[in-house]
């Protein structure tokens, strides 16, 4: 990986990202590419939540996506369920506004996070899943990224008035390094 080309990096959250988030928690077109339910949030509630996830970090991580030379927030992603008995995690998603959409921050920003999983916490798996037919994030993350799928799980999630499937993909630190000829630098 040529790591000049990243064009974004992560941070963590601040309260006033929650005006951002709260934009993408409401914009059908966005929240339909999700796995998880439609819930309707007002702004209190997303800053609250926000809250939450910037003063408890000990079995998740959440950050905002960064574009590097504007150094503007393009997106939003975590680590979730963070065991380190077991030396696995799970991806909570990637969200990239749909403006900065085609621009590479999903693929760039899963690399970080990967990296981050791997190289500083000392992980072995980390896992995603996503709704089955939805092409991007198959071709991110299987195509792009080489996570392995792990399984379906059928008629997992009830959005839009039909049931999906949803399909599970890991990748072990093996795996990534050998996939990006990943050397730590240190």
């Amino acid at each position: 990986m040529d790591k000049s080309k990243i064009n974004c990096y992560l941070r963590a959250l601040e309260l006033e990202d929650y005006k951002i988030t709260h934009k993408w928690r409401t914009d059908p077109e966005m929240t339909k590419l999700m796995t998880g339910n439609v819930f309707f949030v007002s702004s209190e509630r997303e800053r609250k939540w926000v809250e939450e996830k910037i003063l408890d970090d000990r079995k998740e991580i959440y950050w905002a996506i960064c574009d590097k030379e504007s150094n503007e927030m393009v997106g939003m992603t975590s680590l979730r369920n963070i065991d380190y008995r077991n030396r696995k995690v799970f991806i909570g998603g990637i969200t990239v506004g749909k403006e900065y959409w085609g621009k590479h921050y999903a693929f760039y920003a899963t690399f970080l996070i990967l990296e981050y999983a791997f190289s500083e916490l000392g992980l072995n798996k980390v896992s995603t899943d996503y709704v089955a037919g939805h092409k991007v994030s198959k071709h991110l993350f299987v195509d792009k990224l080489g996570l392995s799928q792990e399984g379906i799980f059928r008629q997992e999630l009830y959005k839009g008035g039909k049931y999906h499937d949803i399909v599970k993909v890991a990748i072990l630190r093996d795996e990534f390094y050998k996939k990006f000829d990943y050397k730590n630098e240190l």
